[in-house]
């Protein structure tokens, strides 16, 4: 990153902070009038092909680009796809983790999808502010359902061609041009302009179908685009960025109050946030989660007096045209009968060539390092039944009130001192506890460790007297909240590793191998010399494209062929 982009991305850095403080309308309008001196962002996503069976996967690599200069966008950590109808609705919503500009991941088509002209969307939070979009027309054949218009003829003019030579700017070279089934495959490559490229093996589309799009004829176009900032979105800048609200059933003060925020499941994800003047509140979570629910509380005595929203992404404003009919022909016909028969093949043994997720980082607790902490694991002490025990007969400078039936746990710091007007944070396998009356009768023997950090924690703006956090065995406990304190999220989807057959072994020999998508991998680094697969045991005429961007911004598209006897 160079020092302009450097300085740029500061200047968005105190943009976003002063935006999540905005006070007045008239305050926001001021900032948004700044958008366009930032650097903007484009999308290219690169996909396996644009005609498929349900049945099906759609894999795919985005590339996030800085409108400006093509280099890959380094601003936006999060990116979306969405598969949307000729009606403008959206069929699946993907969210996608962006690294130095890069996304990976994959839409499986079920069998509830009509046959018909479906577009794939792809954007940054950042890009609706311009309102740009990729956007490639992807045509779904369903073979179970009902047909799809008929017609003696389709010519090829009737669709939108992309004739683009290769840019020679990597090289890519077979070690034969004939195969026969189950053969190894040995692919040279020379890439030493680009850190990262996409690959795709997959048999021919006919030549009656419309050609997909592809890296060059997308660069030639966004060039050409001058639309102009409309406003309202702030780039993901460290990760996933959500936005709730808080309104008041009573006339009360809705600003500076506290929100918790506590993911259900792993990892573990606790955040305090804060209101401004009218009544909004963000908060952004910059590591990798599965959580598809998240609980919200206000953390304050009197919280029956107001009523908490977590905003939900809204719908594309933009509208979608030019969704080519697909006509079917004999030749069609065909086609899709005998694709319809490979894929239920492929299908029936999804168990033994299903794709297996990499493993992530298992990210500590907010906590975990925290140095003036003391833990204790239950095992090594007399075991006691409640909670209220464990704290009178095990943990040091840490007791329990209770005053009217309402309980709290109270501890001293490392100093033995103790501030009688503030809290203490109590954690219980990743959800803050506010009414610590809830916990004190909990079954002990179901918690696994204690851990106690006894100083001041400064805590999302809040301050606490030390902080509490207990974990169960197996993450077995669950929090006493309303349901209108549950929200449904948006999840990172998974990055995965696809199954490809080697057929060097011969446990797979008595498998069926009806691929059409011999290889795809959308990783393939500049240390990588040979990429290795194999065919199946269908026959024809199978093309190899790989696409991707120098480190300057220029782009790639290589493609060649082989045949399978």
């Amino acid at each position: 990153m160079g020092r302009l982009e450097n300085m740029m991305m500061k200047k968005i850095y105190v943009l976003c902070f002063v935006f999540l403080g905005i006070l007045n309308s008239s305050g926001q309008k001021m900032i948004f009038s700044e958008i366009e001196k930032f650097p903007q962002e484009k999308m290219y996503v690169h996909t396996n092909s644009n005609f498929f069976l349900t049945g099906e996967q759609i894999l795919y690599k985005m590339y996030c680009f800085n409108n400006t200069s093509n280099e890959l966008s380094t601003l936006s950590k999060i990116g979306y796809i969405e598969l949307i109808d000729s009606n403008n609705k959206s069929i699946y919503k993907q969210k996608v983790t962006l690294k130095n500009g890069e996304g990976t991941g994959d839409v499986f088509l079920n069998s509830s999808l009509k046959s018909g002209t479906y577009k794939l969307i792809s954007y940054t939070q950042w890009m609706r502010n311009t309102q740009t979009f990729f956007e490639e027309t992807i045509f779904i054949i369903n073979p179970f359902s009902e047909k799809i218009m008929p017609s003696d003829s389709l010519k090829k003019n009737d669709f939108k061609s992309f004739k683009t030579t290769t840019t020679n700017l990597v090289s890519i070279n077979l070690n034969k041009k004939e195969y026969a089934k189950r053969e190894k495959v040995v692919l040279g490559v020379q890439n030493l302009i680009s850190r990262n490229l996409s690959i795709s093996v997959r048999k021919k589309e006919a030549n009656f179908l419309a050609s997909k799009n592809n890296i060059v004829q997308f660069f030639n176009e966004q060039n050409k685009s001058n639309a102009r900032s409309q406003g309202n979105y702030l780039p993901e800048l460290r990760g996933a960025l959500f936005h709730g609200k808080v309104t008041s059933k009573k006339v009360a003060n809705i600003e500076n109050l506290k929100i918790g925020v506590s993911f259900i499941g792993n990892p573990k994800i606790t955040k305090i946030a804060t209101t401004n003047k009218k009544g909004e509140f963000y908060f952004t979570v910059n590591k990798p989660y599965q959580a598809e629910n998240v609980i919200l509380e206000i953390l304050k005595t009197n919280k029956e007096d107001y009523e908490l929203s977590l905003m939900e992404e809204t719908e594309l404003e933009k509208k979608f045209k030019d969704f080519t009919q697909l006509f079917l022909t004999e030749d069609l016909r065909i086609l899709i009968k005998e694709r319809s028969l490979q894929t239920q093949i492929e299908n029936a043994y999804n168990q033994v060539k299903n794709a297996t997720f990499y493993k992530t980082n298992q990210n500590k607790f907010i906590f975990d390092e925290h140095v003036n902490k003391v833990i204790y694991n239950l095992d090594d002490y007399t075991r006691f039944k409640t909670v209220k025990e464990i704290a009178i007969e095990i943990l040091q400078d840490v007791w329990i009130t209770e005053k009217d039936q309402e309980y709290a746990f109270h501890m001293r710091d490392i100093n033995l001192e103790y501030d009688k007007d503030l809290e203490t944070l109590l954690i219980v396998d990743g959800f803050i506890v506010q009414n610590h009356g809830d916990f004190i009768f909990y079954d002990a023997l179901k918690i696994k460790s204690i851990e106690v950090v006894q100083e001041k924690y400064y805590f999302g703006a809040k301050v606490y007297q030390g902080i509490i956090n207990i974990s169960t065995f197996n993450d077995v406990y669950e929090p006493n909240v309303h349901s209108n304190n549950k929200f449904s999220l948006l999840k990172p989807i998974p990055q995965k590793k696809y199954f490809f057959p080697e057929y060097d072994s011969v446990k797979n020999d008595r498998i069926p191998d009806m691929r059409t998508q011999l290889y795809w991998n959308a990783n393939i680094k500049n240390t990588t010399k040979e990429i290795l697969f194999y065919t199946s045991d269908i026959s024809g005429t199978f093309e190899i494209i790989l696409e991707g961007v120098t480190t300057t911004g220029k782009p790639i598209f290589e493609r060649t062929s082989f045949s399978v006897k």
